[in-house]
């Protein structure tokens, strides 16, 4: 650590879990190499809805749990209704954030007089405290509007697969959660987004001092599995893992590995992810016309993945606007090349052993995973090398703190 910038505290906010995928796993790590650097941790969170059992051992953590009663009734009740309460679950989730962002920001104030701090750090969200002095951080996942343009994008896909309403409500809350996010966005002094592509996303929207720092993923556990036993066949697998929503583009991907499979290609599709919303996508799989060379799985224990890693030969993420692609991260973390669309801002960080479909069009992904199947049947120990030295490089925890510790410095 910089000794300049020791014996910082800071007020944080954050969904953190250990086990879990993409960016909470990502802000666990964060939190724990900023403690092992001797920062203070003042971290926020609504009583019972984080676990921070790891990090109370730290003598420079405080928990400082929110507790609101009433809000945790309602949504008990509105929890018994049939799914979930429909539009008075949105509408609730929207006052009670609020009612509970600003006794946050009551209690922040109080210990700030108090105490004061001297970093203000919100993981995943724009900054929502107002402590004046302070230097505040927003580490953003993903951009200001990135699920409305790809909406609009997709409406007749969206419409035909989900219907009309489905479409509206989607619509709806997303210019919602965006006008949201906009009023807020320019309380921070320093903003991060986890690509280059998120960068200028960013700056487009209007935000100032942006920088690019990738999420760090626990390279000791996401590693090559030497013990696993080798394959004896020559089929090729792909791997599908995460969320499945619209901007993730499922259709490019099952379309493209149907065009393959008709020109005798032996291939295998593996799909791992749950249906997140757009109620109706699940057709996609329904449809498919080779339903005996795909795999499907809503989940996966997290501890699994490096083992289901080491059954794949190529990871592909389809989406498109997409911040930081976790599982591509992880895959390269594990030896596997991964296939990834020119607005995924993971491409920032794959290396030369991975590939970059150029278009969002079916045919643009099949030359690209052509290309891959060949360079696999020749050069796969190789290809394998050079991603887990890329994932070294860009996802060890201690060069991501390391490099924000150094746009902190710039910063002050």
């Amino acid at each position: 650590m910089n000794p300049s910038i020791r014996h910082i505290r800071i007020a944080c906010y954050a969904l953190i879990a250990k086990d879990s995928g993409s960016i909470a796993s990502a802000n666990y790590l964060i939190i724990k190499d900023l403690l092992n650097n001797g920062y203070e941790i003042d971290f926020y969170a609504l009583k019972g809805f984080q676990n921070v059992d790891d990090f109370l051992s730290y003598q420079n953590f405080h928990y400082i749990p929110i507790s609101l009663k009433t809000i945790q009734s309602v949504w008990d009740n509105l929890e018994k209704l049939p799914k979930n309460g429909g539009i008075l679950y949105t509408l609730w989730s929207k006052i009670s954030t609020a009612i509970y962002f600003n006794l946050l920001k009551k209690i922040a104030q109080e210990n700030h007089n108090g105490n004061p701090y001297d970093m203000v750090l919100v993981l995943g969200l724009p900054n929502f405290f107002e402590l004046n002095g302070v230097h505040k951080i927003s580490w953003l996942q993903g951009t200001l509007d990135t699920e409305i343009a790809i909406i609009d994008k997709l409406k007749d896909q969206i419409i035909s697969l989900s219907g009309l309403t489905e479409y509206i409500k989607l619509k709806l809350f997303y210019m919602l959660r965006s006008f949201t996010y906009t009023k807020v966005a320019n309380s921070s002094d320093l903003f991060i987004g986890g690509s280059q592509w998120t960068k200028v996303s960013l700056e487009l929207s209007g935000l100032k001092n942006v920088h690019a720092l990738p999420y760090p993923i626990d390279i000791e556990f996401f590693k090559p599995q030497e013990l696993m036993p080798k394959r004896t066949d020559d089929q090729i697998r792909f791997l599908w893992l995460g969320r499945i929503v619209p901007r993730k583009r499922l259709d490019l991907l099952l379309d493209a590995i149907a065009l393959l499979i008709s020109e005798n290609q032996n291939v295998h599709l593996t799909i791992i992810g749950s249906f997140a919303y757009a109620n109706g996508y699940s057709q996609l799989l329904d449809r498919f016309k080779y339903p005996e060379r795909i795999t499907y799985a809503p989940g996966i224990n997290r501890l699994d993945v490096p083992n289901l890693m080491s059954s794949i030969d190529v990871l592909v993420q389809t989406s498109e606007a997409e911040d930081f692609g976790s599982s591509v991260a992880e895959a390269l973390c594990c030896g596997v090349p991964v296939i990834v669309g020119t607005t995924n801002g993971t491409k920032d960080y794959i290396g030369s052993s991975s590939w970059v479909f150029a278009e969002y069009t079916v045919q643009s992904l099949k030359k690209t995973m052509e290309v891959a199947i060949e360079s696999i049947k020749t050069h796969k120990e190789e290809i394998s090398r050079n991603c887990r030295l890329v994932a070294e490089q860009e996802f060890s925890t201690h060069k991501v703190i390391s490099k924000f510790e150094e746009l902190y410095r710039q910063n002050l």
